[in-house]
């Protein structure tokens, strides 16, 4: 039988979260859980009938730092050792768009792809910005600050460390949340030394990590299923399988009156989208999660 591993990092909403790991409680999965040190007190357990669920040390994880990398890498060495078909990283304020059976069908269909997003929105300048020596961002936890001063300092940001040479024509940019094969994991833990080397001291480096590994091992480049750079416009179909609005610069939080787009882009062949909150519009999350527990 085959399996897959669900490597979540959350941050709130502990009602909400267990929405999400009721839609993914199904025997041939494994549910890895990361949840943010900061936030507020969660559960040690949730109700869960049929998936393994592990429960990581919860790590303080800061926007834009690496800890975000931090993170993604203690689930994937986590689960690495199950070897499992597929892993997927998502966040606790994600859904999937359908059942468990579809998700392990089409994945059962196209074995050894790398699903990620790749995006056309940064140029070669950014992205080596991205990777530079940043001293700012661990005095601020406010993210529209931090934002703000690392577009104020990127032009000169530039000039000011030395460039990591050997990156140069390997970065690239894309969604931190991705399905990989266990091929590709395992290399990302193997190489967890040198991943650390390249972003430890960088900014916003989660966009980077696993697409510039990626283009790092080009025997993994072939694997990816859909390469072709997104522009974040609404009829783009990504990579990743996830649908995001990003069409205003941030993702949006879906709502109710989305039921339908949200559906559509099941449709065209998005099987989790995000960004969803309980605490702007629950409606849309019971909605979801109502239709896709009646197909099963």
């Amino acid at each position: 039988m085959k399996k897959h591993a669900y490597l979540i990092i959350a941050n709130r909403n502990p009602e909400q979260l267990q929405i999400l790991l009721t839609l993914l409680d199904d025997h041939r999965n494994d549910i890895y859980l990361l949840v943010d040190q900061k936030s507020m007190p969660f559960p040690k357990k949730f109700q869960l009938n049929y998936a393994a669920f592990n429960s990581l040390d919860p790590l303080p994880i800061n926007w834009g730092e690496y800890s975000q990398i931090a993170a993604e890498m203690l689930l994937f060495k986590a689960a690495a050792h199950g070897k499992y078909d597929y892993y997927h990283l998502l966040s606790g304020q994600d859904l999937p768009l359908t059942n468990q059976d579809e998700i392990h069908a089409f994945f059962d269909a196209h074995p050894h792809k790398e699903f990620v997003t790749y995006s056309a929105q940064k140029d070669r300048r950014q992205l080596l910005n991205r990777v530079q020596k940043y001293h700012f961002t661990n005095k601020f936890r406010n993210q529209s600050i931090s934002l703000r001063l690392f577009r104020k300092f990127e032009n000169i940001q530039h000039n000011l460390f030395p460039i990591k040479k050997d990156l140069i024509d390997k970065l690239a940019f894309g969604s931190q949340w991705v399905s990989l094969d266990d091929d590709l994991v395992q290399l990302l833990v193997k190489q967890e030394e040198q991943i650390t080397e390249m972003f430890d001291q960088g900014f916003l480096v989660d966009e980077l990590l696993v697409p510039t590994m990626i283009n790092l091992y080009p025997e993994f480049k072939a694997r990816v299923y859909y390469n072709k750079p997104v522009h974040d416009l609404p009829k783009e179909f990504q990579g990743n399988l996830r649908y995001i609005d990003w069409w205003d610069g941030a993702p949006y939080v879906w709502r109710e009156k989305d039921y339908e787009t949200l559906l559509a882009a099941r449709k065209n062949g998005h099987f989790f989208s995000r960004k969803f909150d309980a605490e702007v519009d629950n409606v849309i999350i019971s909605k979801l999660a109502e239709g896709i527990l009646e197909k099963v």
